[in-house]
């Protein structure tokens, strides 16, 4: 979905979220600034994975009536809600697009982790379209209601299907949510059993010694505007989604990152006269990703005269599959507003030559574009594009 001036354009209104590195956007900013990763040693679980990130605050995840993702949905969504200052009448008019990997799984598969115990509701907890209907009920929100659940990709795809509702006309104002609470024992050996959890703590993705991704917990809550022009208010403006598929395997990765190619090399071409100042890739530390994604980017930004840039967010948060491009959206949103991505970790790879991954902060000009991509497993791509 490319810009067209047609369509009316749509502007991100209000951010909240809380993972690893902070209960709220503010103090994950902070920490993303200063240069501190979330991550932490996963002793309690026993798993190969040596670190992991979680959210701090286990009562934001606690609710008699929902599952602890559903729960963490609704806290995020009304905090973002209640600092835009959005109307009940607002509220009724809108829409809600969710995006999660594994739902309210981690509720009822173990006991979660510093949960107190409750009886499980079957009947619901085990849905994942749950996330939604439990935002629409809390807010009161009575236009569409849908969950999309597209692994890794599910929170951008949830971004941008709630782009294309609002783009056509289907409603003002959209509550994008996206959650994944994935440390729990027995998702967590899934992963492990599949060998995708860091076996050697390398929290650097495109390394050579990268051997699988660093599990995480997060929560967001994006507010979608329509209007004819920019809100003095707004923190970035959405300029287009573009998705793809592989076809090639529902675990592993399409070696050559053919699906990936595509994906950008559309989002490159609608904006052939405006300049890309950032990609913020999936970067899951994974090896066979690592190696497609670094094709892919070399193959699609490879000629530009220009180092292209890239921004790493995953080494500062973990990776919280479904929830981690809509986190990596919050984070990206909170840079453009202030017009300053913030520095990588130091002594990131590249992934290829003609990439730089700065460890110092990127200075942002005005239509600036950012480019925002995620790869989940199955071979489906997403890409969405901001700009300041």
């Amino acid at each position: 979905m490319p810009p067209s001036s047609r369509l009316p354009r749509l502007f991100i209104s209000g951010v909240e979220a809380a993972c690893c590195l902070g209960d709220d956007l503010d103090s994950i900013m902070s920490r993303v600034r200063a240069g501190e990763s979330g991550l932490k040693a996963l002793a309690d679980f026993g798993l190969p994975s040596k670190r992991g990130g979680w959210i701090a605050d286990r009562k934001r995840m606690l609710h008699q009536r929902y599952g602890p993702a559903s729960a963490l949905a609704v806290d995020v969504a009304k905090r973002a809600v209640a600092a835009r200052g959005w109307s009940r009448d607002d509220l009724a008019e809108a829409c809600v697009f969710a995006g999660s990997s594994r739902g309210n799984a981690a509720g009822w598969l173990d006991p979660w982790p510093g949960r107190k115990r409750r009886k499980i509701y079957a009947a619901s907890n085990n849905l994942h379209s749950e996330i939604a209907a439990a935002v629409s009920i809390e807010l009161g929100v009575h236009g569409a209601t849908h969950l999309l659940s597209n692994g890794c990709a599910s929170g951008l795809d949830a971004l941008g299907m709630a782009m294309l509702h609002l783009r056509h006309g289907l409603a003002k104002r959209a509550v994008v949510v996206s959650v994944d609470l994935p440390l729990s024992q027995a998702l967590l050996a899934s992963f492990a059993e599949s060998g995708l959890l860091s076996a050697n703590d390398v929290n650097d993705p495109y390394s050579p010694k990268t051997s699988g991704f660093f599990p995480a917990e997060a929560g967001v809550a994006l507010l979608l505007e329509t209007g004819s022009k920019r809100p003095s208010d707004a923190w970035c403006e959405l300029a287009g989604y573009w998705t793809t598929s592989d076809a090639y395997d529902p675990i592993g990765a399409e070696p050559t990152g053919e699906g990936i190619t595509r994906c950008l090399d559309a989002a490159l071409k609608a904006f052939s006269t405006q300049r890309v100042a950032a990609i913020c890739p999936h970067a899951n530390g994974t090896p066979a990703q690592a190696a497609a994604e670094a094709s892919a980017l070399k193959a699609v930004f490879a000629d530009q005269a220009e180092k292209s840039t890239l921004h790493l967010l995953k080494p500062f948060t973990g990776h919280s599959l479904g929830a981690s491009g809509a986190l990596e959206t919050a984070i990206l949103a909170h840079a453009m507003r202030d017009g300053l991505l913030p520095a990588n970790l130091p002594n990131l790879t590249e992934p290829a030559k003609g990439f730089t991954v700065p460890a110092t902060s990127t200075k942002l000009a005005k239509d600036d574009l950012v480019l925002n991509l995620s790869v989940a497993m199955g071979g489906h791509n997403a890409v969405v594009a901001m700009t300041r």
